[in-house]
This record gives C-alpha cells, sequence and structure tokens, in this order.
C-alpha cells in the first residue's frame, strides 16, 4: 500500500496488453478528498491525444446531402468517429481522475485502490441539422484484454450522458445502460445506441457522449483484469476507435 502524505501521492499505472504487449504507463493523482490522492493522468509512452474536437467535414457534408433530399424519410447512412482528444479517456469510478487511452476494468497495479476500477468516457461530435436516425450502433473493431474482465467483472454496458469537463467519476446518467455485446478473439465491440442517440438529436446536443462501464467495479481479487481498445499504442487515444454508426 503506498504511504500516507499530505500531498498527492503519484501511482504508476501499467498494463500488459495481450495485444503485442502494449504497456500504458501513467499516474493518477485525485483531490485530497481520501488519505492517499490519485488522478488519472497518463503520461503516454507512445505520444498522446491531440487537443479540442472539431466537427468531421466529410461527416457534415454527408448529413447536408441527407438533410436537402426531398424525399421525406430518405435513408441515412453516416459512421461518425470519437472525438480522440480531451473530452475522452478513462476515469476512475470512486474519485474523479482523466487519463489518456481507452481501457476499462480494475487491479491496474498493486498501488490502485482496493475495491475502485477505471471506466471509459467517448465523445461524438455530432452534425449540425442530423436528422434522428431509426439506428445508431456504437461499435469497435480494436478491443483487447489483460486478465478475463468479462468473466470477473462481468459484461460491458453502455450509458448516455452530457458533459462539458473530462475530471468525472460519479455523473448520473441520463438513461438506463444498455448491454453491449464482445467477441475478444476477433476484436469486436457493439452496443446498440439507438434511443440514446435519438434522445441527443431531438435536444438538439452538438454531441453524443458515453460512458462504458463493467457490471462490476472490482473483483478484488488482486489481478488485473482490463478492456483496452486502441489502434496503435494502448497509451494513445485516437479518432475512429470507435464508431457510431447511424441508418
Amino acid at each position: 500500500m503506498p504511504q500516507r502524505y499530505s500531498k498527492s501521492v503519484r501511482v504508476f499505472v501499467t498494463i500488459h496488453s495481450n495485444r503485442g504487449m502494449h504497456t500504458p504507463s501513467g499516474l493518477y493523482a485525485r483531490p485530497m478528498r481520501w488519505p492517499v490522492g490519485v488522478l488519472l493522468v497518463l503520461a503516454a509512452c507512445g505520444g498522446g491525444s491531440s487537443g479540442a474536437a472539431t466537427h468531421n467535414e466529410n461527416d457534415q457534408s454527408a448529413v447536408e446531402s441527407i438533410v436537402a433530399s426531398s424525399e421525406p424519410g430518405a435513408s441515412m447512412s453516416l459512421s461518425i468517429g470519437n472525438q480522440g482528444g480531451d473530452l475522452e479517456g478513462p476515469g476512475p469510478r470512486g474519485f474523479a481522475g482523466q487519463g489518456i487511452g481507452l481501457f476499462a476494468g480494475d487491479n491496474l497495479n498493486a498501488g490502485f485502490p482496493e475495491k475502485d476500477g477505471v471506466q471509459i468516457w467517448l465523445s461524438f461530435d455530432l452534425p449540425a441539422e442530423l436528422p434522428v436516425p431509426t439506428q445508431a450502433m456504437l461499435r469497435s473493431s480494436a478491443l483487447s484484454v489483460n486478465g478475463d474482465p468479462l468473466a470477473s467483472l462481468g459484461g460491458l454496458n453502455v450509458e448516455p450522458v452530457t458533459y462539458d469537463a473530462f475530471e468525472l467519476f460519479d455523473l448520473a446518467a441520463n438513461a438506463a445502460a444498455v448491454r453491449c455485446s464482445t467477441e475478444v478473439a476477433a476484436g469486436e465491440f457493439e452496443c446498440d445506441a439507438t434511443s440514446f442517440v435519438a434522445d441527443f438529436v431531438k435536444a438538439g446536443a452538438t454531441r453524443a457522449q458515453f460512458r462504458i462501464v463493467f457490471d462490476q467495479v472490482a473483483d478484488n481479487d488482486g489481478e488485473q483484469d482490463v478492456a483496452l481498445f486502441f489502434l496503435t499504442d494502448s497509451n494513445t487515444n485516437e479518432p475512429g476507435i470507435f464508431q457510431l454508426e447511424l441508418s
């Protein structure tokens, strides 16, 4: 266990992914609400994600074509990548924090607080004048695991959330969670987010935002169980790791 100090304690985190042994390493520091502080601020080994999000011009052009159609109920086929920027990342479930990369699970290392875990926050920029979709699927083909999180922590779920800054942990969801499906061997992850996205669009939101969490925060067995989503390096969040596919 880390020693107790009056200032924040830096706890280095290493996750060994089964896919190419990528090792996101970082430090957590949280406000001194607890005797020992941790805030998820991952120092990326392979570079970090870049600044603020911007609307994808191709997405906006596609939406403008759909809106311009004179046919009622014109069909739509649009894929929007995750922001890959400063509104996304992993964060502890029991205290405020933020980080780089996209992973969820528990027992990040021996110094990580007992009975706590990590959740994923995602943000997608919605083009202006987007019609309400008839279907919205949240998908990724970049899933890998360390340990056996789906057996130890249960299934992965997606919840709709709304936020403007990322240092979060106990934000109330906009609606009840939806179970996601996973195929670890194929690296596939999928959730039906249709009702969530429809609500965002109807409300005139400029973003669709989600939290991905396991059923269970932690299993307290001392073994690392983590689901990671990455394209090149598990320290790095990138646009397009997740796709929000609208039709």
